[in-house]
């Protein structure tokens, strides 16, 4: 059976997925022995183990981290549901727009890539020839096609098995310095005493 791009895409993605463990002593059938082991913590960890083709008795290579602090994670979106419900800037998105939004302006756990530049230009060619004619098009064809690449600011993922438990703290040690930079004193005195209360931060209002 032939895959469609999008299917490869999800296969591939599922194959770089780690599986997630819970570590628990656990008697050796054979033996009796009891034994620190690790255990497939939810039905897709079995799932994907069963996949790979893991076998009982064959010797594999780990490489093991700590699991994300799921409480951190909710207190960043909460974060950004605050900012979400108080902040007009932040008015249409939902939490997780709003912390990549912070992410992107602030530059915290970002990296400038290349991009392509050709689909650009194309869309700079047809916005002049609409508004200024073909000549306009024309005089700036023979510039822009110099142009290959444009670089561009890539937020890093916030998902779990993206970005790890330290550079998660970073991230969120960013972005609320940013939001007490360029935010706070647009939010009302309950909010802006909330805000500080769940970053940790005791700084009173000026």
């Amino acid at each position: 059976m032939t895959l469609t791009a999008a299917a490869r895409k999800i296969r591939a993605k599922r194959a770089r997925r780690p599986i997630y463990a819970t570590c628990m002593r656990l008697a050796d059938p054979a033996t009796g022995e009891e034994l620190g082991s690790f255990v497939p913590l939810h039905d897709i960890d079995r799932r994907l183990a069963k996949e790979r083709g893991y076998k009982v008795g064959h010797e594999y290579r780990l490489e093991i981290k700590e699991s994300r602090n799921a409480a951190f994670h909710r207190l960043a979106h909460a974060v950004g549901n605050l900012l979400v419900d108080n902040v007009e800037a932040f008015r249409d998105l939902d939490a997780h727009a709003a912390l990549k939004r912070l992410q992107l302006e602030a530059g915290i756990c970002c990296e400038m890539v290349e991009m392509d530049a050709t689909p650009v230009i194309a869309a700079v060619l047809d916005a002049s020839e609409t508004l200024l004619g073909a000549g306009a098009r024309k005089v700036l064809a023979g510039v822009l096609p110099e142009i290959h690449t444009i670089p561009v600011k890539v937020a890093q993922s916030l998902a779990f098995d993206s970005m790890e438990e330290e550079d998660f703290g970073a991230f969120f040690k960013g972005i609320t310095a940013w939001i007490g930079e360029r935010y706070v004193h647009v939010m009302l005195d309950d909010v802006r005493a909330e805000f500080w209360q769940m970053t940790g931060n005791n700084r009173r209002a000026a």
